[in-house]
C-alpha cells in the first residue's frame, strides 16, 4: 500500500464543509450572478461544485474548468440547494483560521497571476484562474484532516523550518504529488500537459509567450510569493522570490510593484470571510512609498487611500483608547479565578485576540496537547502573535539561579539569551521562587523594583518594560518567564498584563494537566 493512501481514504470520507457562513448567502430570489459571486469567493464551496458538475460530464470525458460551465450544468435551484446544504466550518476552530489563512494565499497568488499574465501579454482566462487556485488544495485537505499538526508546522515554519519537508515527513508523500491526488480525486481544473494547437502556432509564429511553460514557473512562484508575504516582509526567501520576479517579468524593482499588485488582490474580494488574509497582507506590509509608479500603472488614487486607511486601522476589533489607569508597583501572586467582564480595553494594535483566545481554549482542552514542548511551542508563538510580545526568554529555577533555557525573539540580544539571576539577596525573586507570582515593571516602579531585583535583569531589559512571571509543576516553582515588547510603538498596557496573566494561567494548568 502506497503511504499516502490513508490520507486519501480520511479526506474522502470527509464531508468538504464551506467556508462562508450561510449569512453571506444571497436570498432565494436573488439573480443567480449573486450565486455565483459567492461561490467565486469561497475555493471550499467551489471545489464541491467543480466536482459535482465533472461527475455530471463523467461519462462524456469533458473536463469542467470555469465555474460559468459548472452552474450551466447544475442549474439554478440544484446549485442554490446544494450551497445551501453543505455545512459550514466553526469559526472558532483550528481548521477555520489555518483554511482562511491558506486560502487566503492561493486567492491572492491568483491575483497576482492575473496580473502578471497581463504584463507578459499572456491571455488569461477564467480555467486559469480555477488551476491557480486549486494548486494548493492538498494544503486545504491537511487543514481539515490535522488542524493541530499544521498549526504546529506554521509554528515551526516561522521559526526557520521548511513547512513543505515537515508536511512531507506527516503524510509521506511530496506536497506536489499529494496536490495532483486530490485535484484528481475531486476532479477539480489543473494544469494540461501539453499546449492546445492554438497555443502551438502562437508558438511557432512567436505572436506570444509560451503560455504552458509560464504557467508552470508563475503557478508555484505566486503560491510561494503569497505564503512568504504573509509569512514576513523581510527574509532572505521572500528576497530570493524579489529576484526572481524582477528576472521573469523584465522589471526593475520587483519589491515595491508588489504592494501595487497586493493591494489590488485585496479589493478583488468583497465578501469579509474571503478577503481576510488578502487584506491582511496591506495592513501589515511597511509603508506605501510607491504612489508615482502605481499611478502611472493605473491605481487610482482611491486604492491608495483605501489601502492606507486599512493599514492604519486592522488589527483587531478592539476598542483603542487612551488609558489613564495606573498600574500595580510591586509583584503580585497570579489569580487564578474567572476573568471578568471589562468594557472599553485598550489594546495594543498588535494584539490578536482571535489568536490568543484560540490558543487558550486549546490549553484547556487536556486531550489537545501531546508533550510539554509542543505546548511550550505554542505558547511562545501565541505570545508573539496574539499578545504582541517580541522578546520572551523561558528561564528553570537551578542551583539557586533563575538562567535561561528557551527563547524567541533574543537572537541579537545576547544578555538576555544567556539571562542568568541569582536567587540569594533579591526578595523579589525568592518570591517568584516560593510561589506562582506575576509582576509588570515599568517606568513608574523601575527604582523601586531595582532594589529588589538584580541588576543583570534591568541591563538585559535595556530600558524596557517587561513582565515576569513564574510557574509551578506540581508543588514546586520551576519555571519563570520574561516577556517585553521592544520595538513596538504603543507601550505595554494594564489590559496587556491582565492578558498576560490570564494567558500564564492557562499555559500553567496545561502543563500540569500533560504530566498527570
Amino acid at each position: 500500500m502506497n503511504p499516502h493512501d490513508p490520507w486519501l481514504e480520511r479526506i474522502k470520507a470527509v464531508t468538504l464543509p464551506a467556508l462562508l457562513p450561510q449569512t453571506s448567502l444571497p436570498g432565494p430570489s436573488a439573480p443567480l450572478t449573486d450565486w455565483i459571486k459567492v461561490v467565486s469567493e469561497d475555493p471550499l464551496l467551489a471545489m464541491l461544485i467543480f466536482r459535482y458538475a465533472n461527475r455530471m460530464m463523467s461519462n462524456r470525458q469533458v473536463l469542467v474548468r470555469t465555474l460559468e460551465h459548472a452552474v450551466a450544468l447544475i442549474g439554478s435551484q440544484r446549485l442554490i440547494k446544494l450551497t445551501e446544504n453543505i455545512p459550514r466550518l466553526d469559526p472558532a476552530s483550528t481548521a477555520f483560521s489555518g483554511l482562511q489563512s491558506t486560502v487566503g494565499d492561493s486567492l491572492v497568488a491568483a491575483s497576482l497571476m492575473r496580473q502578471w499574465f497581463e504584463v507578459r501579454q499572456i491571455p488569461w482566462t477564467e480555467a486559469d484562474y480555477w488551476m491557480t487556485l486549486f494548486y494548493n488544495v492538498g494544503l486545504w485537505a491537511l487543514w481539515l484532516l490535522e488542524p493541530q499538526m499544521m498549526d504546529g508546522f506554521e509554528f515551526r515554519a516561522e521559526r526557520g523550518e521548511n513547512r513543505n519537508k515537515l508536511i512531507e515527513g506527516m503524510i509521506g508523500i511530496s506536497v506536489r504529488d499529494w496536490n495532483d491526488e486530490l485535484c484528481s480525486h475531486f476532479q477539480l481544473p489543473s494544469i494540461p500537459e501539453t499546449n492546445t494547437n492554438e497555443e502551438n502556432k502562437h508558438i511557432e509564429d512567436r505572436i506570444q509567450p509560451h503560455k504552458l511553460s509560464a504557467l508552470k514557473f508563475f503557478l508555484p512562484f505566486s503560491h510561494e510569493l503569497a505564503y512568504q508575504v504573509r509569512q514576513h516582509w523581510e527574509s532572505e526567501q521572500l528576497d530570493t522570490l524579489f529576484r526572481t520576479g524582477e528576472i521573469a517579468l523584465g522589471l526593475t524593482e520587483f519589491r515595491p510593484m508588489l504592494k501595487t499588485w497586493i493591494t489590488s488582490a485585496a479589493r478583488e474580494y468583497q465578501l469579509p470571510q474571503a478577503a481576510t488574509a488578502a487584506r491582511r497582507l496591506v495592513a501589515h506590509q511597511p509603508p506605501v512609498s510607491t504612489r508615482s509608479v502605481a499611478l502611472r500603472k493605473g491605481l487610482r488614487e482611491a486604492d491608495w487611500a483605501w489601502a492606507e486607511d486599512i493599514s492604519k486601522t486592522y488589527a483587531t476589533l478592539h476598542t483603542r483608547k487612551a488609558t489613564t489607569t495606573k498600574p500595580s508597583a510591586k509583584p503580585e501572586p497570579a489569580k487564578k479565578t474567572a476573568p471578568t467582564a471589562h468594557t472599553a480595553e485598550t489594546y495594543r494594535h498588535s494584539v490578536n485576540l482571535n489568536s490568543l483566545r484560540e490558543v487558550r481554549r486549546q490549553f484547556r482542552n487536556q486531550k489537545t496537547w501531546h508533550s510539554p514542548v509542543e505546548i511550550q511551542e505554542s505558547a511562545l508563538f501565541c505570545l508573539q502573535q496574539g499578545l504582541g510580545l517580541h522578546r520572551i526568554v523561558v528561564m528553570e529555577h537551578l542551583k539557586g539561579y533563575w538562567q535561561a533555557f528557551d527563547h524567541v525573539g533574543c537572537d541579537h540580544y545576547l544578555l538576555l539569551k544567556q539571562l542568568k539571576l541569582p536567587v540569594a539577596g533579591s526578595n523579589a525573586l525568592q518570591e517568584f521562587s516560593r510561589r506562582v507570582t506575576a509582576a509588570w515593571l515599568h517606568k513608574d516602579n523601575r527604582a523601586k523594583a531595582r532594589k529588589q531585583l538584580p541588576d543583570a535583569l534591568f541591563k538585559a531589559a535595556d530600558d524596557q518594560d517587561f513582565f515576569l512571571r513564574s510557574f509551578t509543576i506540581g508543588r514546586e516553582v520551576t519555571m519563570m518567564i520574561y516577556a517585553d515588547a521592544k520595538g513596538d510603538p504603543e507601550p505595554l498596557g494594564e489590559s496587556d498584563y491582565r492578558l498576560f496573566r490570564e494567558f500564564c494561567a492557562d499555559w500553567n494548568t496545561a502543563l500540569n494537566r500533560i504530566r498527570q
